[in-house]
Order: C-alpha cells, then structure tokens, then sequence
C-alpha cells in the first residue's frame, strides 16, 4: 500500500470512528447528595472538576508538598479503574452555590467529566495535582495536559471552584473564590513543591 492510500485510508478509518463517537450517547451522569457537618467558621467548601476519560488525574492532599501517585495518601477525585471502564460518571454535591461556569454544573457536565464537592479545613494548605495524558496512534503518540501541583489555603466560610485550564499547549490549576450572588474571584495558589521522603 502506498504512503497516499495510507493516508487516505486512516483518513476514512479516522472519520468514521468520529462520527460513530458522535452517535453514541453521552454517558449517565449519577448526582448523590451529602450532608457533612460544615461549620463556617472553621472550614470551607472546594469543588474540584474532574473526568474518568484519557488516564486522567485529579488528586489532593493536605499540606504544601506534592506526591508522586505510586506513594500518594490523599484524594482521588474519580473512581479509579471503575471508573474509567464504566459508561457514566458519579458526581457528588454537598449544597454549594452553583458554579458560574455553566461546565462545572451538574446540568452542564458532558462527557466523563464529573463534580465533587469537599469540606476542608480552613486556613491549612491543600495541594492539588491535576492532569490528563492520552495515548493514541499506531506510533504510540502521547499529549498530555499536566500542570505544576498548586497549594490553595482556603479561608473559613469561603466556597471555592478549583480545576484545570489550558492555554495553548500550557496547562494550569485555577481556584476561583464564589458565592451565590454571581463573586466569582481569582484566588492566589502557591507553587508546590514535591514532599520530602523520610528515609530513616
């Protein structure tokens, strides 16, 4: 087969598996509610977007230093290797006002991308690593979209947006402060640095 007809060829294949794709429906999305305490003078509420599509991770972890996943000790924000097999997501709220991104409501989830909201404690630092990568092609092609892990020390009281954006071919971890009357602020995250190892 020649170069041309290769070409052509994964062409044909690349825009039929698209629009196959394009016919499936789009996963169940699962909302359980929970009622944590939540004492407003002592903690905050974060939610945190996520996905269980293209080996994606979404993790934190309390303090200022971040984890390698093979030794992680924190949170995952998905379901694991359930999750990722399974044709739905299962997000969980907690009564937080609605995001003003239209993407990070329950309404507005496409995909595999799901919510989950956490109490936390105020004034401690939580860091948060976030990332996806994707493998694809005979050749072993590999994009990815991993950020540099950010440290947020949430205030008490405050509800907070905390997910992944991408500029170009630059990713970041955002954290926006809200409230139910359309606040929607920029909030200052620290660079975190990877976590000793004690090896006594």
């Amino acid at each position: 087969m020649t170069t041309l007809w290769r070409v052509r060829f994964a062409t044909v294949i690349g825009v039929a598996v698209l629009s196959a794709c394009s016919l499936l429906p789009q996963p169940a999305h699962h909302v359980e509610t929970e009622t944590p305490i939540y004492d407003p003078t002592m903690f905050a509420r974060v939610r945190v977007l996520s996905s269980e599509n293209n080996q994606p991770y979404t993790v934190f972890r309390s303090g200022g230093c971040y984890q390698a996943l093979s030794g992680f000790d924190g949170i995952r924000v998905d379901d694991g290797m359930v999750g990722s097999f399974r044709y739905a997501t299962r997000s969980v709220v907690i009564g937080m006002p609605p995001s003003p991104r239209p993407w990070m409501r329950v309404e507005g989830l496409t995909g595999k991308r799901l919510i989950r909201e956490y109490v936390v404690p105020a004034g401690q630092p939580i860091t948060y690593s976030m990332g996806w990568i994707v493998y694809s092609g005979q050749y072993g092609t590999t994009r990815r979209c991993v950020a540099s892990s950010m440290v947020l020390t949430p205030d008490a009281g405050r509800d907070y947006d905390v997910f992944l954006t991408r500029q170009g071919r630059q990713c970041e971890i955002e954290a926006r402060q809200i409230d139910g009357q359309g606040l929607d602020e920029s909030v200052h995250m620290n660079v975190a640095l990877e976590c000793r190892v004690n090896k006594e």
